[in-house]
């Protein structure tokens, strides 16, 4: 019987992407393989040394990485260079040789690892586009196993991707898989388009290409999260100490925001979107808080600073106009919070605003309304962007670039009777459960063990649900 190997470039459990993999894992079995939970100290003595550890469910292969792989190859390539291109920012994007070798090292020691430990009939499951020159790797390795990469990433429109040094090196990598995984229909139509485009691929079918005599197949996949996990979360202590802090501190009219520090979150939008709010609705004023999440460990260090910096100023500019002695509209938190303590957040705010100006999926909506009590739920206000508006009908569909927008979808949510909450909360609760993230793996994973299986169509049914939604309501 086949193995899985997962792919992924940590384990630090207070990532939910490392949450669901876990979870993932504990029911299907496996190996997880990525570099060690504590990068503060990368480079020392054993840098490369294997440490596997045999758990009751799964089993991990871990390492540490050299401090140049560490801060040229992962914080530089990936994330200087190759998240602004994939989100459509390559005016950002800084790429280096001294970088794209560090990249590629840092891929040399997980193919390593894979190689070391990998059975014949196993699968090889690459988490994101961190690991796209590692197909080519353990092709060159004399590897022959079923290999599939998932982009947790948007894939870049057109001819973006051609924006990297590199991109012929990655893209025959890319080649070298035998599934590629997106979060939308858009992402899979934007790399097949870019694919006949740029390498004359003849289509075979609507998802299947054949490049250079190679057969690739490619799928729609959104990641989802544990229901059962969010469950338990509400139920910790932790949680429900939060919850009655904030309903006993703050107005009942509470908002959140939050996501990564970086150029795409949408933030400045946000605050903005407040300062308008009040400025049309003055009834709001001391009757309305947002709580603005930033922790430093979300973001990329190298914009980290300035970024802060800037919406610092913002919400300070909003307090100063707005705000009262014994009231401000905006808190602005750079705590570092516990999953417990976030889950009492999400369930004390009346509205979740999650408007990113690009996002691959955004597993902040999804946790929001999981959170949710289901008898007196609040409102999701998602960016039209966002992976998870393919899915997510119930929540209210904004332009995160338009602050007028978001602030009348603040004030519609804030009105909405019970019933119409309710009602909205039960489809999205419905989608979370339909489409977590272990049907997200059992998906993918039998795509890749079976091709023979995978629709035709390429697209999930509730995909097409999802995009037969495009007429609801959007500000």
């Amino acid at each position: 019987m086949s193995g899985t190997i997962l792919v992924s470039h940590n384990l630090h459990q207070s990532s939910t992407l490392a949450v669901i993999y876990d979870r993932v894992l504990t029911r299907r079995g496996g190996l997880w393989v990525c570099r060690e939970e504590d990068p503060a100290q990368p480079g020392g003595e054993n840098s490369g040394a294997l440490r596997f550890r045999h758990g009751a469910e799964y089993d991990t292969l871990t390492f540490s990485l050299t401090r140049g792989e560490w801060e040229e190859g992962y914080h530089g390539y990936v994330h200087q260079g190759l998240w602004p291109v994939f989100h459509q920012r390559p005016d950002l994007a800084r790429f280096t040789p001294q970088a794209f070798r560090q990249y590629c090292q840092f891929n040399t020691r997980y193919v390593h690892a894979i190689t070391e430990y990998a059975m014949p009939d196993d699968v090889i499951w690459l988490q994101d586009y961190h690991f796209m020159p590692a197909a080519q790797m353990l092709r060159d390795a004399g590897l022959t196993n079923r290999i599939g990469l998932f982009f947790h990433q948007p894939f870049p429109a057109g001819q973006l991707f051609e924006a990297i040094p590199e991109w012929r090196i990655l893209a025959a990598s890319l080649l070298c898989c035998d599934l590629l995984g997106f979060q939308t229909t858009q992402d899979m139509n934007h790399f097949l388009l870019w694919m006949e485009s740029a390498f004359r691929a003849e289509r075979l079918s609507k998802t299947r290409l054949r490049v250079h005599g190679h057969i690739i197949s490619t799928g729609v996949y959104p990641v989802g999260i544990d229901t059962e996990e969010a469950q338990a979360l509400q139920q910790s202590n932790s949680c429900q100490f939060m919850e009655q802090q904030c309903r006993e501190r703050l107005p009942a009219n509470t908002l959140i925001s939050g996501g990564h520090l970086d150029d795409c979150t949408g933030l400045p939008y946000r605050i903005s979107a407040l300062e308008v709010l009040l400025r049309q609705h003055p009834q709001y004023a001391g009757h309305l808080t947002l709580i603005q999440l930033a922790s430093s460990a979300s973001g990329h260090a190298h914009r980290q600073q300035a970024l802060s910096h800037h919406l610092e100023t913002l919400c300070g500019e909003v307090n100063g106009v707005h705000g009262m002695l014994n009231w401000y509209p905006v808190s602005y938190l750079h705590h570092d919070y516990r999953r417990e303590e976030l889950a009492g957040l999400y369930r004390a705010a009346r509205v979740a605003v999650v408007t990113p100006l690009t996002a691959g999926m955004s597993l902040m909506a999804k946790m929001y309304v999981a959170l949710q009590d289901a008898a007196n739920p609040g409102v999701l206000i998602l960016s039209q962007f966002a992976g998870a508006a393919e899915q997510m009908d119930g929540a209210l569909i904004v332009n995160p670039y338009d602050p007028d927008a978001i602030a009348d979808a603040i004030h519609t949510a804030l009105r909405l009777p019970l019933c119409e909450r309710q009602n909205r909360h039960a489809r999205l609760l419905n989608a979370l459960h339909r489409d977590d993230c272990h049907a997200w793996a059992r998906r993918f994973l039998s795509h890749l063990s079976s091709p023979e299986a995978m629709p035709q169509s390429g697209v999930n049914s509730t995909m097409m649900t999802g995009a037969a939604m495009s007429a609801r309501l959007r500000y």
